[in-house]
C-alpha cells in the first residue's frame, strides 16, 4: 500500500494554478487599482459600507468583496428630457411628440384653463453630493425624471394657456426649477438643479390653426395699442407745451393790463391832486392837452370866402 504524504495532496503546480486563477479573477473584477477621471470622484465601499471618497487620479483598492468603488460624474452637467429624446448628436436626431406616440403621451399636459398643450422640457442638473446621490435613492435618474415631469405638470396646471405659450414662460421655468430642487432636497438626492428650459410649446395639431389666428389677432391688437400709445406720447407733450405758451401769454397780458391800470390810476390821482391845488390852471392845461392830442390826429382845413382864389388853408397836424 502506497502512503500519500500530506504535502502531496496539492502538488506545487496546482497551487500555482489556483493562485493564477485567483489573480486572474481579481483583475477581471477590477484589479488592485482603479482610475478616477477628472469629471468623477471615487466612492469607496469596504464590506458594503462607505469608507472614503477619492479625487481624480490613480488609486489602489482591495479586491471584491472587500472593497468596491463607484465613480459618479460630479463635474459635468447632466440633463433630463421630457417630451422628446435625443437619439444622436452627430448628426442631430430626435424623436418628439410630433412624430412619436409615446413622446406625445409624455408631453401632453392640461393647463389651468382646461386646455391641452404639448410641451418639451429640458432639466439640467449636477451631482453635488456623491454619497447622497448613490445611497439615498434607488434609480436616481428615473426618480429625478419623475419629479421633473410631475413638477412640470403641476406648474402648467396652475397657469392659463396664454401664459404658457407666450408671456409666462420665464416665470414657469423658474417655478418648475424651484419645485424640482425642493423635492430633490426633501429626498436628499444630492443634486443641484442648474436650469429648466421649455424647448417647444405647441397646442395640439387639431387646433393649431385656431391658436395661430388667436396669436395673430393678439399681435394686431398689440400693434394698435403701440400705435395709439405712440400717438398719445406725441400729442401730450405738444399739448403741454401749447398750454404753457397760452398760460404764459395770459400771464403777460394780465401783467400788462394791471400795470397799465395802475399807471392810469396813479396819473388820475396825480391830476386830481393838481386840480385840487389849482383848479383853473389844471382845467386849462387839460383842455389844451386834449386839443393837442385831437389835432395831432386830425386834418384841419380852413375855408376863407374872402380870400379870392385861395380859399383853402391846410393847417396840417393830421392825415392829408
Amino acid at each position: 500500500m502506497k502512503v500519500v504524504r500530506s504535502g502531496e495532496l496539492f502538488p506545487r503546480k496546482y497551487k500555482l494554478g489556483i493562485l493564477a486563477l485567483v489573480v486572474l479573477l481579481w483583475f477581471l473584477l477590477g484589479g488592485p487599482f482603479y482610475i478616477v477621471d477628472p469629471e468623477e470622484v471615487g466612492v469607496v465601499l469596504t464590506f458594503g459600507r462607505y469608507t472614503s471618497t477619492t479625487e481624480p487620479g490613480f488609486h489602489f483598492k482591495w479586491p471584491w468583496p472587500v472593497q468596491r468603488v463607484y465613480k459618479p460624474a460630479v463635474n459635468i452637467v447632466q440633463r433630463i428630457e421630457i417630451g422628446f429624446r435625443t437619439l444622436s448628436d452627430e448628426p442631430p436626431s430626435y424623436k418628439s411628440f410630433t412624430n412619436d406616440r409615446e413622446m406625445l403621451t409624455e408631453a401632453q399636459m392640461l393647463t389651468g384653463d382646461e386646455n391641452i398643450i404639448n410641451i418639451a422640457v429640458i432639466v439640467q442638473f449636477r451631482i453635488n453630493s456623491a454619497t447622497d446621490y448613490l445611497f439615498n435613492v434607488r434609480d436616481q435618474y428615473g426618480t429625478l425624471r419623475d419629479i421633473a415631469e410631475s413638477s412640470t405638470r403641476l406648474v402648467v396646471g396652475n397657469n392659463a394657456i396664454d401664459a404658457v405659450l407666450t408671456t409666462g414662460k420665464l416665470d414657469i421655468q423658474n417655478r418648475i426649477m424651484d419645485i424640482i430642487q425642493y423635492l430633490a432636497d426633501e429626498y436628499e438626492m444630492g443634486v443641484h438643479i442648474v436650469a429648466v428650459q421649455l424647448m417647444d410649446v405647441q397646442p395640439p395639431q387639431e387646433v393649431s390653426a385656431a391658436f395661430k389666428d388667436v396669436a395673430t389677432a393678439r399681435e394686431d391688437m398689440q400693434a394698435y395699442i403701440n400705435e395709439s400709445e405712440s400717438y398719445r406720447n406725441q400729442k401730450i407733450p405738444q399739448a403741454l407745451a401749447d398750454s404753457v405758451i397760452i398760460v404764459n401769454a395770459a400771464m403777460g397780458y394780465s401783467a400788462e393790463r394791471v400795470n397799465t391800470a395802475l399807471g392810469e390810476a396813479f396819473r388820475f390821482t396825480a391830476v386830481a391832486e393838481e386840480y385840487r391845488k389849482s383848479p383853473g390852471v389844471t382845467t386849462v392845461r387839460l383842455h389844451l392837452e386834449t386839443l393837442a392830442t385831437l389835432l395831432d390826429a386830425a386834418a384841419v382845413t380852413v375855408v376863407d370866402e374872402s380870400a379870392g382864389a385861395l380859399t383853402h388853408y391846410n393847417l396840417g397836424g393830421g392825415e392829408k
